[in-house]
């Protein structure tokens, strides 16, 4: 879709003029950017959904050629209306996901490894600008840089993959007896220590499922199928899932129905890694109501539920989150 359409249709959107025509066109083009989850992506109303359209129309407004650029008031949405389930690539809406990192000192340049407490699941960003979301509990071993000629992860638990596509180096996840090789893709691995069953489910793109000590070919699985590798029997089921639905564990800690910004702040932060704070104290007490899919970056979550506040944020090399704004004042 051309910048200066889909800006006219967002523009639409954001004065709640869409038909549900175009609604479902909004959605389709949203699906064909491979962002995941498409279901009801926009919803009339929506508080949250208004924040990301306000963002995107000024992306879009900067890109547009000066002699077509549309002049647009753009007022605060002030109606709270139904809040929506704000999907992750809505911000991808004009070209592609910023991935939120920063570059790793030398002394740090060692294996990494994630084990994460069984309270709440971690988002991380390996060093290809893959993102894993690392279901609570569950351990992820990884390089600080991919060398050679492979990309190599090995996997205990269950973890949510959005591998960023390089044909020159495969991206292969070890996990328990399987080995799972892609190019680039998304995809659900569950493969917890003391279960015998290995099950890999592909939202987007294709993967090689192959034993891990014969290199057996199992399955090549392309999106919404589904591979089940029990251990204990050496056999492998393929069959057909509606993988989102399968994955979708990754967005429990992401849904925020009226809470507090303090305690969203509070679940970001141990979901980031980052330390976040408010200048303004009056802030924490702001209720918001916003739906994330669970594979966004920090940065988009944080310009979403500052917008819905009319805040802003600062982030420095450090990790380290201000959130300033007036309280909650619309």
């Amino acid at each position: 879709m051309e910048a200066l359409a889909l800006y006219e249709l967002l523009e639409k959107y954001r004065l709640g003029k869409c038909t549900p025509e175009e609604l479902e066109q909004l959605n389709q083009w949203y699906a064909s950017l491979g962002g995941g989850r498409t279901g009801q992506l926009l919803e009339e109303g929506s508080e949250a959904a208004a924040a990301l359209t306000r963002l995107k129309l000024d992306e879009l407004r900067s890109r547009l050629p000066q002699k077509q650029t549309p002049v647009v008031r753009m007022p605060l949405w002030k109606r709270a209306g139904r809040w929506a389930a704000v999907v992750a690539g809505m911000a991808a809406l004009a070209g592609g996901i910023y991935y939120f990192t920063r570059p790793l000192p030398r002394q740090e340049m060692l294996a990494r490894e994630h084990r994460e407490p069984a309270t709440f699941s971690r988002y991380i960003t390996l060093p290809d600008g893959s993102t894993v979301v690392l279901h609570a509990g569950s351990r992820l071993e990884y390089p600080a840089l991919f060398e050679n000629g492979t990309r190599e992860v090995t996997l205990v638990g269950e973890a949510y993959f959005d591998i960023r596509r390089d044909t020159a180096k495969p991206f292969i996840i070890h996990s328990g007896s399987l080995r799972t090789t892609v190019l680039g893709t998304a995809f659900n691995i569950k493969a917890y220590e003391n279960s015998p069953e290995i099950t890999v489910s592909v939202t987007r793109g294709k993967v090689k499922v192959e034993t891990e000590q014969e290199g057996k070919l199992l399955a090549v699985l392309t999106p919404d199928q589904q591979v089940v590798y029990t251990s204990t029997a050496a056999a492998a089921v393929k069959q057909p899932v509606a993988a989102e639905a399968a994955a979708d564990w990754i967005r429990n800690d992401m849904v925020f129905d009226n809470q507090t910004f303090g305690d969203v702040a509070k679940i970001l932060g141990s979901r980031y890694r980052v330390n976040i704070r408010f200048e303004n104290p009056e802030l924490e007490n702001c209720p918001i109501r916003a739906s994330f899919s669970g594979t966004e970056p920090l940065d988009v979550v944080l310009s979403v539920v500052c917008t819905i506040r009319n805040a802003s944020y600062t982030i420095d090399d450090d990790f380290n989150v201000v959130i300033t704004g007036n309280g909650c004042q619309q």
